[in-house]
């Protein structure tokens, strides 16, 4: 259990330097410049103007994974079956937790005094930069996390493995979709794979593409950005 707990924190602590890295490359340095979706450019000021809200946010994060995994790992956490299992795993999970998201990020927009209470503070960003994908007001990400562990309860617990590999795909996929760079190649041939694009736009306009992880929640529920 004690290396599950230094292995997930690990984990988060890698991801996490990657972003402030990436934000710090982008807004510093003007990585990627002629990759950008948008023109405007982001001051090396807003950088670290965001730093102390995510870095709350991010090390509460990382104690919410070591209660979970100390107390609660029996109810979410079961032996390896196999590859071809995780992967089924991997993708329900990421499934049902999009699904999840995707309600309550519709819902803080439709609502408009979470939206200003709340939701608001991360569309202080209308050009974002990869660290804003946590720079949110702390009950706005907490409220996301019943997502990923209902889908776990519902397919009768996930590998470590699962969760280790879902941790790096969510986490750094939205740091990349909060970017500002426009997606690889590679991104786009993934069938309904959210890209950087697809959420850039939900920032420049608010209204629409309220989905991460998969677009066709976008399509199906009809708020999908033109």
């Amino acid at each position: 259990m004690n290396q599950h707990i230094i292995y997930a924190c690990g984990l988060l602590v890698g991801i996490n330097l990657y972003g402030v890295i990436y934000a710090f490359l982008v807004t510093k340095y003007k990585l990627l410049n002629n990759k950008k979706i948008q023109t405007r450019n982001i001051s090396y000021e807003t950088f670290l103007s965001r730093l102390p809200l995510f870095t709350f946010n991010v090390l509460v994060l990382i104690l919410f994974n070591v209660i979970g995994i100390y107390f609660f790992r029996e109810y979410f956490i079961r032996d390896f079956i196999s590859v071809p299992w995780m992967i089924v795993e991997i993708l329900f999970v990421l499934l049902i937790d999009d699904l999840f998201f995707y309600f309550l990020h519709r819902g803080m927009h439709q609502n408009k005094y979470i939206y200003k209470k709340i939701h608001k503070i991360h569309h202080r960003a209308n050009t974002p930069i990869p660290l804003e994908y946590i720079y949110v007001h702390p009950l706005e990400w907490m409220s996301g996390i019943p997502g990923p562990f209902l889908g776990m309860v519902i397919i009768g617990g996930i590998s470590f493995e699962s969760y280790l590999i879902y941790l790096i795909i969510r986490n750094v996929h939205e740091i990349h979709i909060h970017s500002g760079v426009k997606s690889s190649k590679l991104h786009k041939i993934i069938p309904f794979y959210g890209t950087n694009e697809h959420h850039d736009a939900h920032h420049a306009k608010r209204d629409g593409n309220y989905a991460s992880t998969f677009v066709f929640w976008d399509l199906l529920f009809k708020t999908r950005l033109k």
